[in-house]
């Protein structure tokens, strides 16, 4: 029998045990935008919810409902932007109510991979933990499945993939053109017709499902002061990077591409915040470097 663990159907018995437990919350966040013809406009939030799910049902806590409010998206069709510093008082707000029920560990995650929504996420986190006892840790899914080759995108491999996987009733791949020369509107990343797949979507979801279980349960068991200390100071840095990024425009994107990114990611959400500051620092200094030095 799967086990119950969406905060809007436990009954106060069941929710004081998970919190005597487990006392850990899930938040799902996402936006309402165009995925090109075949995927469903609320893609980032369903997948975000979803997996959250999966990774509760594995190892214990909270699912709270999707929120589809967000910041930043695509010049296209029946796609929601809202002010990016709205949002990230939206965030924070969450993460006060959280800890006023009474979880220690938030792990929110974000299918919607902006950079003003991952900046606005980040930051709203950092801020909250500077006041508050409670842990967030703020992701997109794909932060954990780097050495798996998923580093985000839109509408493309994978995001076709996982959405196949989660939810194969909300894509439908006839309505992409099949002539492979004709480019697919609002398609960021591998062509789906080429390269997407239920079975690679399923493979990827159990990946990233394992890894955010880790991630929870040694934010929960793990972390002392002192390594929630190191914990926020790798974030701080990564958030610092992200707005640099921001004031990049698109060229932005390159920033989470570098080797010195890549390398603060898999310290960061596999423990090791030593390295991942070392990784951060030296990665806002080549940042911070005027354009032509070495």
């Amino acid at each position: 029998m799967t086990k119950k663990v969406r905060y809007e159907e436990l009954l106060p018995h069941e929710m004081e045990e998970i919190m005597r437990e487990k006392p850990i919350v899930y938040l799902p966040f996402g936006t309402l935008e165009w995925h090109c013809y075949h995927l469903a406009l609320g893609n980032d939030a369903i997948k975000a919810y979803e997996i959250c799910l999966r990774a509760a049902e594995k190892s214990g806590g909270v699912v709270a409902p999707p929120t589809y409010w967000a910041s930043g998206g695509m010049p296209h069709p029946w796609t929601t932007r809202f002010d990016e510093e709205l949002i990230g008082r939206l965030f924070y707000a969450i993460f006060e109510q959280m800890e006023h029920v009474g979880f220690r560990v938030a792990v929110a995650v974000t299918g919607h991979y902006g950079l003003e929504q991952l900046y606005a996420l980040k930051k709203s986190a950092c801020d909250f933990m500077y006041k508050s006892g409670m842990i967030v840790a703020p992701m997109p899914e794909c932060e954990v499945s780097y050495e798996k080759g998923f580093r985000g995108d839109h509408a493309a491999k994978w995001e076709t993939s996982i959405l196949w996987a989660l939810r194969p009733d909300l894509v439908d791949m006839s309505r992409l053109s099949r002539d492979l020369g004709e480019p697919l509107d609002g398609v960021m990343g591998e062509d789906p017709r080429l390269y997407a797949s239920r079975e690679l979507g399923e493979e990827i979801v159990e990946y990233i499902v394992t890894r955010i279980s880790e991630v929870a349960h040694r934010l929960l068991e793990e972390t002392g002061p002192l390594e929630k200390s190191r914990f926020l100071r790798a974030l701080k840095i990564q958030t610092d990077a992200l707005a640099i990024a921001r004031s990049m425009g698109e060229e932005g994107y390159s920033v989470l591409r570098m080797p010195e990114y890549e390398g603060l990611i898999n310290n960061l959400w596999s423990g090791r915040y030593i390295e991942a500051i070392k990784y951060g620092e030296n990665l806002l200094l080549r940042l911070k470097r005027p354009k032509g030095e070495s």
